[in-house]
């Protein structure tokens, strides 16, 4: 008798867990400015700082074109909110894709003087 019980206590503990906190909430529990990115029901994304919360929507400073703007933005025009690093994207990837392409080069570049040079004579 105790195992059902408890087993139905866990799974409760299971659903509630997963419920999705609502927009609002999530905006509220950031502290200003915090840089984000904000996902929009339209499929854009925009990555900025937290300004003044009211009851129908936030305002989201971001960069555009070197200047500060500030977007007003509902809480029904958003799909997600997310708390990032940097409102700037991260150039990792592109650096190590950078690093391996040079070490490629160098590499060809002493096999071909080695294949150039002609027949190794002992």
């Amino acid at each position: 008798m105790k195992k059902p019980i408890l087993t139905l206590m866990l799974c409760a503990l299971v659903v509630r867990a997963t419920e999705p906190v609502p927009i609002p909430d999530q905006v509220r529990a950031i502290a200003a400015n915090t840089p984000v990115e904000v996902r929009f029901q339209d499929g854009a994304k925009l990555r900025g700082w937290v300004g003044e919360v009211s009851d129908s929507g936030f305002v989201l400073s971001h960069e555009a074109k070197q200047q500060l703007e500030r977007k007003d933005v509902g809480f029904r025009e958003v799909r997600s909110v997310k708390v990032v690093k940097s409102v700037h994207p991260s150039h990792t990837t592109r650096n190590v894709l950078i690093g391996v392409a040079i070490g490629v080069v160098v590499i060809g570049g002493t096999l071909a003087a080695i294949v150039a040079s002609g027949p190794l004579v002992y």
